[in-house]
């Protein structure tokens, strides 16, 4: 009997033991293909590489999602690189620990059928409070500006990136102008008398901009992000 016992516990011992294997393994894939599915890039190769425990999985946890790709499109959009990971995933909602990341040479449609390329769009922070940097090349950051002006009705001449600001000429006079941040917009604070909106979030949008770096190659955009919008977390 007590040698029959002891086969059992061996028996459940070992059992336990393989579960911490074998349930990994079978799960893994369904997580990945999971993450597939709610990607928007719908049957484009995407990899997903998933790391998690039986112990995790018990209290609702996936420890680790990394997501990578090339030439992905979206809803207009073309991902030249993606790369983000997110850590302690909650199997019941849409929340995590932390998102880092990185997506290179972003080309959005621009006005009249032409597109607009950042050049990178950094991730990294907590659930919560995720910061996102943008870097635009000298090309790109010009478009942006020049595109503000002219839906603004102002012809302007001669623009060009100064640091800090940018530089134009206006009925053959040159002016120097600061470029800023402004209740989460992207803003020229004077321009002939009052502030011109260049980049600003609708009402509902997830995100604010929070600070901008300029120099004469280009713009360094900080946003902050909010994942309960990007989500649709309950």
């Amino acid at each position: 009997m007590r040698g029959f016992l002891a086969f059992v516990f061996v028996l459940l011992a070992a059992l336990a033991v393989a579960a911490l294997v074998i349930v990994p393994i079978v799960v893994r894939p369904i997580v990945a293909d999971t993450v597939r599915t709610a990607l928007p890039f719908g049957d484009q190769p995407v990899n997903v590489d998933v790391e998690l425990n039986p112990v995790g999985l018990l209290s609702g946890t996936i420890d680790r999602i990394h997501v990578t790709g090339t030439g992905l499109r979206a809803e207009g959009a073309v991902i030249g690189e993606l790369d983000m990971t997110l850590t302690n995933v909650s199997t019941t909602d849409h929340r995590f620990r932390t998102a880092s990341g990185r997506l290179r040479n972003v080309e959005l449609p621009f006005v009249q059928s032409s597109t607009l390329t950042i050049t990178s769009i950094e991730l990294d922070g907590p659930y919560g409070d995720v910061a996102a940097m943008a870097l635009l090349d000298v090309r790109a950051s010009l478009a942006v500006i020049g595109n503000a002006f002219a839906d603004a009705g102002i012809a302007v001449e001669g623009l060009e990136l100064i640091d800090g600001g940018i530089a134009f000429s206006i009925l053959d006079q040159r002016v120097e102008v600061p470029l800023a941040v402004d209740a989460g917009a992207l803003v020229l604070p004077d321009v002939l008398g009052g502030p011109l909106v260049v980049v600003e979030p609708g009402p509902d949008d997830p995100w604010r901009l929070t600070g901008v770096r300029v120099t004469r190659s280009g713009f360094e955009i900080d946003v902050q992000l909010e994942p309960e919008g990007m989500l649709g977390t309950p």
